[in-house]
């Protein structure tokens, strides 16, 4: 009888250890994902901002190709006159106004 309570005895001890390690791989494997699911979603808030970017610099792009490619005309001159050096005609009437 004493060899059936040893073995009863020690049956328990090894479940006992491996139910606490089975416990403690869940909870690892649970902190894991939930850590590996808020990189993911950080690195893809990051692949937003980043095409974002690079769908601004395409828009500045195509701007800057259509002003090189622009012919030299007196519109364009005047264009520029107005845009880059705040130029304006003597006989035009000028408006001011606050923006916010």
């Amino acid at each position: 009888m004493e060899k059936n309570k040893y073995f009863a005895d020690a049956k328990s001890k090894v479940q006992t250890i491996v139910g606490a390690f089975l416990i403690f791989l869940l909870i690892f494997a649970l902190v894991y994902f939930l850590w590996s699911l808020m990189q993911y979603n950080d690195a893809m808030e990051e692949k937003a901002e980043r095409e974002e970017y690079v769908s601004k610099l395409k828009d500045d792009i195509q701007r800057l190709e259509y002003m090189v490619d622009a012919p030299l005309d007196d519109e364009f001159k005047i264009r520029v006159a107005r845009e880059k050096l705040g130029m304006c005609f003597p006989d035009e009437i000028i408006f001011y106004g606050e923006y916010e």
